[in-house]
């Protein structure tokens, strides 16, 4: 299921900082949650980013690992930026990162997890673990460090 997240109409706010240089092209996000009311709150957070700094995505977004492995494997280099459920039915989200993962090594992987437990989330390098409700500011963050990235790559994969 591939959804744009914004229409990329409108007047756009001149904020300072990486999301303000954003190329056209922009950032391929996937959204992976079984819940439907998450995924419309991540969704949320990411409209208003891209409204406020100017960053164009391509939201692509997934009910289950499961689909999100299909479309990956249709392009394993596709996506900038996974935020990913730990906890969905049948495959995980840290058994879809670590399919990911090897097949993708520079690419950025969120866990959103409703648990204060953490597993073992090193094993596949996230840029950071968020507890539910994940909070704008932090997801904020990790846009603008992505973006960042995007733009002037510092590392090589």
């Amino acid at each position: 299921m591939n959804r744009r997240a914004g229409d990329g109409q409108g007047p756009r706010a001149k904020e300072k900082g990486p999301a303000a240089a954003m190329s056209a092209a922009g950032l391929n996000i996937s959204l992976c949650d079984d819940g439907a009311l998450q995924r419309a709150y991540i969704k949320l957070i990411l409209q208003d980013y891209e409204s406020r700094c100017g960053v164009r995505f391509n939201l692509y977004e997934f009910s289950s690992g499961e689909e999100l492995l299909e479309k990956f494997n249709q392009n394993p280099k596709l996506f900038d930026l996974f935020f990913l459920d730990h906890r969905m039915k049948n495959i995980t989200g840290l058994e879809t990162a670590s399919y990911i993962r090897k097949r993708n090594k520079v690419c950025h992987i969120v866990f959103i997890t409703a648990s204060e437990e953490q597993e073992d989330f090193k094993a596949v390098s996230p840029l950071r673990v968020l507890t539910k409700p994940a909070q704008p500011a932090a997801i904020r963050d990790i846009l603008d460090k992505v973006s960042a990235e995007k733009i002037s790559p510092s590392h090589s994969g």
